[in-house]
């Protein structure tokens, strides 16, 4: 799919931002990379070179080598601060309107529109959306004839707005900054605090979070401290927060955090006395539930493990349970996974019982890169809140994506010669190991040695490592740094190939290789020898290896394989039911898998996986088989429609041959579909 404009422009902004001066990226690599012409990479270069101008970031070309994007070194006796972002994409855009309503009485068109440097239309145009972003938010969307608009709500939505847009951007708070260091999107909550003594601040809570030894994870440290700056301005502009509901905990971890948000609220009153009032102690306490900073960071990593909550880990099995069956893998003995979705699920489900909207900054992405991933997620954590009179978000069911694709990756570490790496990651646990496994399994040319956060990061960590790959911006003097998205894109992990070669290339002789296959979906692998129609089974026993005996005529599977779908059965229980009348048999594709394959079987009479109180009878199978930990996710996606398609399963059910059956697959629309 071609990118067109300003998109296309940020996602070339993006990409030369993976390459050195050492190794360049060539047009031609560019233009495939993005899916364009040659033309349109030279045309779309010149429009960022004269964009750039005056910013403290270049577009460098070389001839006959390529191109990369380099920090220019300021002239520091004139700093010179970017004021707009470069190509600000709608989204963007609206935030910066939004950020301009926020502020206090009503704001006239033509004054927002000359704030955010854009055309009295544009804004117009951009209203409609917006209303639907504050309404999703809490918040009210105000029109006046003659006064302009504004925004109306709670104070404590008006805040979690302020947090929403300010969050989205990395910062680095170790040391304050100067107007040429700012980026572009870090500059509306620089612009924000401008008054504020935000680096001592800063200083107070990274503090106090090293006491306890929290500190580990920079997006949430970032966030709070965002959320902190917010208090203190509101606070200064007269707005106060009341005592409301108290949040709820599962365990005693719960009393430990509030003791925490006390002690935050004691520093902050050094700054404005009114920071220990009960409902501002309270609003820290949401804050860092919000952030996700927990108390399980406080302690050691094995005494964390032995003190998790019982009913957390409970709670981790059976989210696995639920999502195995489409991971096409059982995964209840990794233990990795079990301990960091329990980790995860403890506060997520206080936050949901609390109202807590978490915002996701990678949220985006991680739908992008990983749907067939983040769609088991989904389905697993709706069967597992379905009784809890909760339901988990978008945002917080990407955080639980990133576990289940962290657990994927790591089954696909591959050894080989390697450079050794430093990772920097500031966004969390869950997504540093998630782009460490994507990392290794692209590269297995690599060995990551270290997973630091930014805040971490010391001198010494850097004794032996050949080259530092950095989720956040960083300069370091005698080693090379990689940026990389958290999330990483195909095209990304393309580019970081070639970069990461050179420098392999130079301490070694040869190279990895990687080479992708065509992920294969249900129209391509349903064939009419692999449906049987009104088959008779005496039990779901019978029912299953009937299944699997088209696997094993076809070649895909062996006899073993076929048992063991049942044995899985039998050692975990109906885990395979995966809505009302169908089942997804399944094994390890180490029990005897040749192939990714998938037979359809129909029968004549239903048949029961539980009791008859429990389960609504099985009539329909999908029985599949799978070569790896990846090779079946577009299979499951393709299923994942049809079982939550009614009238797909109707037609299923009632068409007379195998033929009928295929036009159904065939003539469903697969491209574009949504999940529910």
């Amino acid at each position: 799919m071609t990118i067109e404009g300003t998109e296309r422009r940020q996602q070339l902004l993006k990409t030369l931002g993976t390459a050195f001066p050492a190794a360049p990226l060539t047009i031609k690599k560019i233009a495939e990379l993005l899916h364009v012409s040659v033309r349109t990479v030279h045309y779309d270069l010149d429009l960022l070179t004269e964009e750039l101008a005056g910013s403290n970031m270049r577009i460098c070309r070389k001839a006959h080598k390529g191109v990369w994007l380099e920090q220019a070194a300021p002239d520091k006796s004139q700093p010179v601060a970017v004021e707009n972002p470069v190509f600000m994409s709608p989204k963007e855009r609206r935030y910066h309107i939004i950020l301009a309503m926020l502020g206090p009485g009503w704001h006239a068109i033509d004054e927002m529109a000359a704030v955010v440097q854009i055309s009295r239309n544009t804004l117009l145009a951009d209203l409609k959306p917006i209303q639907e972003i504050l309404e999703r938010r809490g918040l009210t969307y105000e029109s006046k004839r003659g006064a302009g608009v504004r925004v109306g709500g709670s104070e404590q939505d008006i805040r979690d707005m302020y947090i929403h847009i300010f969050a989205r951007a990395e910062y680095d708070f170790r040391a304050g900054v100067t107007a040429g260091e700012i980026l572009p999107e870090q500059q509306p909550f620089y612009d924000y605090t401008q008054a504020l003594p935000l680096q001592e601040m800063a200083a107070d809570l990274i503090g106090l979070l090293n006491k306890y030894g929290i500190l580990g994870n920079d997006m949430s440290t970032n966030r709070m401290i965002c959320a902190l700056a917010v208090q203190l301005r509101r606070l200064q502009q007269g707005y106060r927060l009341r005592q409301q509901r108290q949040v709820e905990f599962l365990g005693n971890e719960g009393e430990a955090l509030k003791a925490l948000a006390k002690e935050i609220a004691a520093c902050m009153t050094a700054y404005h006395q009114d920071a220990a009032k009960a409902g501002e102690v309270q609003y820290i306490t949401k804050e860092l539930l919000h952030s996700r900073i927990y108390l399980f960071s406080v302690k050691g990593e094995k005494q964390q493990r032995q003190e998790v909550n019982v009913s957390a880990l409970e709670l981790a099995r059976k989210l696995v349970e639920y999502a195995q069956v489409w991971l096409g893998d059982i995964y209840q003995n990794d233990d990795e996974l079990i301990y960091n979705l329990a980790m995860h699920l403890q506060p997520a489900i206080e936050r949901a019982r609390f109202g807590i909207v978490l915002t996701n900054p990678l949220l985006g992405q991680i739908k992008e890169q990983y749907q067939s991933l983040y769609m088991i997620a989904h389905k697993a954590a709706d069967k597992l809140t379905r009784n809890m009179g909760i339901a988990f978000t978008e945002d917080e069911i990407g955080y639980l994506t990133i576990h289940l694709g962290a657990a994927v990756e790591r089954k696909r570490l591959l050894q080989n010669k390697k450079l050794e790496v430093l990772l920097v990651c500031g966004n969390g646990v869950g997504t540093a190991n998630l782009l460490a496994m994507t990392l290794k399994n692209h590269l297995p040319y690599i060995h990551i040695s270290k997973i630091l956060s930014l805040y971490k990061l010391e001198e010494s960590a850097l004794a032996g490592i050949d080259m530092v790959i950095s989720t956040v911006p960083l300069e370091l003097e005698h080693v090379a740094v990689l940026r990389v998205s958290p999330i990483a894109t195909v095209e990304e992990i393309k580019v970081i190939e070639s970069q990461i070669a050179y420098f392999y290339n130079k301490k070694f002789s040869d190279s990895g290789q990687i080479t992708e296959s065509k992920a294969l979906g249900l129209p391509d692998l349903l064939s009419p020898e692999m449906i049987e129609l009104e088959s008779e089974a005496r039990d779901w026993s019978e029912a299953v290896r009937s299944a699997g005996q088209i696997l094993v005529k076809s070649g895909a599977v062996s006899d073993g394989y076929v048992e063991r779908m049942v044995d899985c059965v039998r050692e975990m229980g109906p885990y395979i039911v995966v809505c009302p009348g169908v089942a997804m048999p399944h094994a390890r594709y180490e029990d005897g898998v040749n192939k990714v394959a998938i037979s359809f079987l129909r029968l004549k009479k239903p048949v029961y996986f539980a009791s008859r109180e429990e389960k609504k009878p099985v009539d329909m199978l999908f029985a599949f088989s799978t070569t790896d930990e990846k090779a079946h996710l577009q299979l499951m996606q393709d299923l994942w429609l049809i079982f939550n398609d009614k009238d797909t399963l109707n037609r299923l059910r009632q068409s007379g041959s195998k033929e009928e059956i295929l036009g159904c697959i065939r003539e469903r629309r697969w491209e574009g579909a949504e999940f529910a």
